[in-house]
């Protein structure tokens, strides 16, 4: 089925209301990697809400709050999920995310570019999550999902923005994290149960060899060592991140890091001298959001 652009632009994603507690948002951590040197306490107080102290949750957990799950494989959206990747992911914190809270998540299609027949097409949409009772934001997160050789249905070929320019020269600081080969099928616990994931067929299916870990699980990873290098693993510090996805990860990987001062930072996997998040741009204050 080819994509029907009125579809898709007004498809009505589902509102999402969330109820998190401690013990997931310390799950959330340990997901994405934290803790597994359990003598830094800093990350002790990410993964253990226990300690007797106020709980502190790393940022990218955001990603998982007020999620209407993978809504682009349903049948009537007209899209094809098994021709389909998560390109771009950006996030803007409002406010600090507390240890546990009720939360609504507000998606919305924003715009679909259509490259032309035989090429992609992407869709750029935004998910507000909100306080449920008082309506106050926590984040705005903004995503594009390129839709592989699905063009030609005759919509908008706008051009993008130019993706954020990394510094030349080496990067001041490099934070290496190893990732499980468990860890795709930990993180989809947290409510993203696309089979892409954790189905060799359907991995097969889409032209892969085996199941990836998902990309917000690599964004999770990666949040956490801008957190130690840039934020001293204060999460009140930051304030928006932006990067682009270029490469799959395979669970069991290694993670390595790169970030410069002002800012900007890519993951590679060593093993396979790979770029798999590139363009990052983070930005980070000194002290809470107001």
């Amino acid at each position: 089925m080819a994509i029907q652009r009125d579809t898709l632009l007004r498809y009505p994603v589902p509102e999402i209301r969330q109820h998190y507690t401690a013990q997931q948002s310390a799950f959330y951590a340990l997901s994405v990697g934290m803790g597994q040197d359990p003598l830094d306490t800093r990350q002790l107080d990410f993964v253990d809400p226990d300690r007797g102290q106020a709980q502190r949750v790393l940022p990218a957990m955001v990603l998982t709050l007020g999620y209407p799950g993978f809504w682009l494989s349903r049948d009537d959206t007209t899209a094809d999920p098994t021709r389909l990747l998560h390109g771009a992911q950006s996030i803007e914190w409002h406010r600090p995310l507390p240890a546990s809270a009720d939360v609504v998540g507000r998606t919305r299609v924003l715009r679909l570019l259509d490259r032309g027949p035989g090429r992609h097409a992407m869709l750029e949409s935004e998910r507000q999550v909100v306080d449920a009772a008082t309506g106050t934001p926590y984040s705005t997160l903004k995503q594009i999902h390129v839709l592989l050789g699905q063009g030609g249905f005759g919509g908008d070929n706008a051009p993008t923005p130019a993706p954020h320019a990394l510094p030349d020269g080496k990067p001041d600081e490099v934070v290496e994290f190893h990732t499980r080969p468990e860890q795709a099928l930990l993180y989809r616990l947290n409510g993203d149960f696309f089979a892409l994931h954790s189905d060799p067929a359907i991995a097969r299916k889409s032209g892969f060899p085996r199941p990836l870990l998902h990309g917000m699980c690599a964004a999770g990873v990666v949040t956490h060592a801008i957190l130690r290098v840039l934020a001293d693993y204060d999460p009140t510090r930051l304030r928006s991140m932006a990067l682009r996805f270029s490469s799959p990860v395979w669970p069991g990987e290694t993670l390595r890091t790169e970030i410069w001062r002002d800012g900007s930072f890519r993951a590679l996997v060593p093993e396979r001298n790979a770029v798999v998040i590139d363009n990052g741009l983070v930005r980070i204050g000194d002290a809470p959001p107001s």
